[in-house]
């Protein structure tokens, strides 16, 4: 991410009230955070080296320092600092400049282009970047240096709200979550601070229950104003949301946040809402930013806050110039984590979350409103499935096939596989989970109405996750005929059975031509060999031209009907609907072919089809 800054270097100087860089104006198409070299040294010995020279050594506070601390309470006021207090505020501004002066150049965002101008900043979509050079040794010295001081600081006055906070913001960006927990849990200043700290060093720390009632516990110590702007989520909606969100007041959007969060989480199998937590932390560790110098050394700001709530806060910086022929100076870059994803639904699903389909999220959508990089999986995708539905009388039952395709990258197994309906009506979801998965198979969940389901796939290993979300809609209470479920191979036995099947289920209605499959199905109606029932199964090509039409017509191609089987069904001896049947399916043209089911009999027909995707056999 780059930014820009609104003001010329000399106006900031001339007219700031603390210590900030060199800046140059914002310019059209330069997303870049930008500063000054050559006049850094100038901004430095004018003032900027005094607040941390004077707080190091103990000086006395200035006038601006008891108007800064009144007016934010987090700082501290400065006639009740304790000597190491005051110490580690002059430590932490020292290290913030040595910080900038030594971050290494980086060119791998040149073509970058600014995605969403925020006030002095401007942000773009890094998740094609060239990966950000690695941090200097010596800064990885001085961080450490400045938390054994923040530790002994925090040992010495556990209600300084400043040092607790601080202690946590870089035990976090050094990498070490075990410090940043142990900070948090040491803090007893500030009620609501305290527990926030808590929720963001859990959150780190993939604690995703525990950090959840921790934020829980902030909001509720929170002054009502207070937390009006903390639960505001304005900045994750689409402008066209704004107006009816904002509508609702503090006291109404309650339910609509915990409806936009529950549409937004990642995976729903996991025991806390990530996505929530990660909201939260993103406040609280802005907030903390607030109360110090930041690598940009721009004053902290609204586009800051909005910037960091909308795609999180930098894990890595770097400088970056135009080259020999380019006059402007070098910017500062901060790099969010990547990959990053965009995990809210569209406004559509928020106001109707029982109409979703799969396509109403899109991680990668351009212009997104937020971005997340989850810790416990590097890479999200798309998941390969089928979903089918099959009668238990006046219930439903869901099968959520899955296929993990090798283009998903997930690694080796075991991997944790999870379907959950949930139907917004503020009811229990229905869920199962199934560790040590295979790469495909297909999980049960009963159902009596319409419900979204979600279909996840973990892999610990190799720390990536896939996933798919739609609605599902019952069966009729009168039903014939199930769906079909899709299965590596055909149950031969004479009793086939769903439970039995759900283990093998091919996972996709992508083949391969050229390949066996099987499919399972049932049927609800009474067969016997005196009033057999009639059974086809066709396939049949979409989106044929005239001349494969015509070929077909004349019997001279079965590339548009490559499937068609009919046979009588004379029931099963102990009465139950499980069919089974294995399908060589022809090597035929790439494309999409419509998979037909139909019953007849008794001057009945039944039929159920899905289309199915054949790629080209090997």
């Amino acid at each position: 991410m780059g930014t820009f800054s609104g003001q010329t270097y000399v106006d900031q100087l001339v007219h700031s009230e603390g210590p900030v860089s060199g800046l140059v104006p914002r310019l059209a198409g330069w997303p870049r955070r930008v500063i000054v070299w050559p006049l850094l040294a100038v901004a430095l010995t004018l003032g900027a080296a005094r607040s941390a020279t004077a707080q190091a050594a103990g000086a006395p506070a200035t006038a601006s320092d008891s108007a800064r601390a009144t007016r934010d309470p987090l700082r501290g006021s400065p006639s009740s600092l304790s000597a190491l207090g005051s110490q580690a505020r002059g430590q932490q501004d020292a290290f913030e400049r040595n910080h900038r002066l030594g971050l290494r150049f980086y060119n791998g965002g040149a073509d970058a282009t600014c995605e969403v101008p925020l006030g002095r900043i401007c942000y773009w979509n890094n998740n094609g970047d060239v990966p950000p050079p690695a941090e200097r040794s010596d800064a990885k010295l001085e961080r450490e240096q400045l938390l054994e001081l923040l530790e002994r600081a925090q040992a010495a006055d556990p209600k300084d709200d400043w040092v607790s906070g601080m202690r946590v913001r870089y035990a976090v960006e050094g990498g070490f979550p075990d410090m940043a927990l142990a900070a948090a849990r040491a803090c007893a200043g500030t009620e609501w601070w305290c527990h926030a700290l808590r929720g963001l060093a859990l959150h780190n720390a993939n604690q995703h229950a525990a950090s959840a009632q921790a934020f829980d516990r902030a909001l509720a110590s929170m002054t009502p104003e207070q937390r009006c702007e903390w639960t505001d989520l304005t900045m994750w909606l689409d402008p066209s949301q704004h107006a009816s969100y904002k509508a609702l007041g503090c006291d109404g959007r309650s339910a609509r946040n915990d409806r936009i969060f529950r549409l937004a989480q990642p995976l729903w199998m996991l025991p806390a809402n990530d996505v929530r937590n990660e909201f939260y932390a993103r406040r609280a560790l802005s907030r903390v930013q607030s109360l110090g110098r930041i690598p940009y050394d721009l004053q902290w700001g609204d586009d800051l806050l909005e910037s960091q709530v909308r795609y999180g806060w930098p894990t890595a910086w770097s400088v970056q110039n135009g080259g020999v022929a380019d006059p402007r100076p070098p910017q500062v870059i901060g790099h969010e984590p990547t990959p990053s994803y965009d995990f809210m639904p569209t406004a559509e699903t928020i106001d109707n979350p029982l109409s979703a389909q799969a396509a109403d999220w899109d991680p990668r959508r351009k212009k997104a409103r937020m971005r997340y990089s989850t810790r416990y999986a590097a890479g999200y995708g798309a998941l390969p499935h089928q979903f089918a539905r099959f009668r238990r009388g006046d219930t439903t039952l869901v099968a959520g096939g899955y296929r993990l395709m090798r283009e998903l990258e997930m690694g080796r197994a075991p991997y944790t596989a999870a379907l959950t309906l949930d139907r917004f009506d503020g009811s229990e979801p229905k869920q199962v989970v199934k560790d040590s998965a295979g790469a495909n198979g297909a999980l049960l969940v009963p159902m009596t109405a319409p419900m979204l389901a979600s279909l996840e796939v973990v892999a610990p290993v190799g720390k990536r996750a896939a996933r798919v979300r739609t609605t599902v809609q019952p069966l009729p209470s009168d039903t014939r005929l199930s769906d079909y479920l899709l299965l590596q191979r055909g149950d031969a036995s004479p009793t086939p059975s769903l439970e039995r099947n759900a283990g093998q289920a091919y996972g996709s209605l992508e083949i391969e031509g050229g390949t066996q499959i099987g499919i399972y199905w049932e049927m609800y109606r009474l067969a016997t060999p005196g009033a057999p029932l009639q059974v086809s199964l066709r396939a049949t090509r979409l989106g044929a031209s005239f001349g494969q039409r015509l070929g077909a017509s004349l019997g001279l191609s079965k590339a548009l009907t490559p499937v068609s089987i009919r046979y009588n069904d004379n029931g099963r001896p102990d009465g139950a609907p499980g069919r089974s049947l294995t399908l060589n399916f022809p090597n035929v043209p790439a494309g999409e072919y419509q998979l037909t089911l139909m019953v007849s009999g008794a001057g009945a027909t039944d039929s159920t089809t899905q289309r199915i995707r054949v790629k080209p056999g090997r």
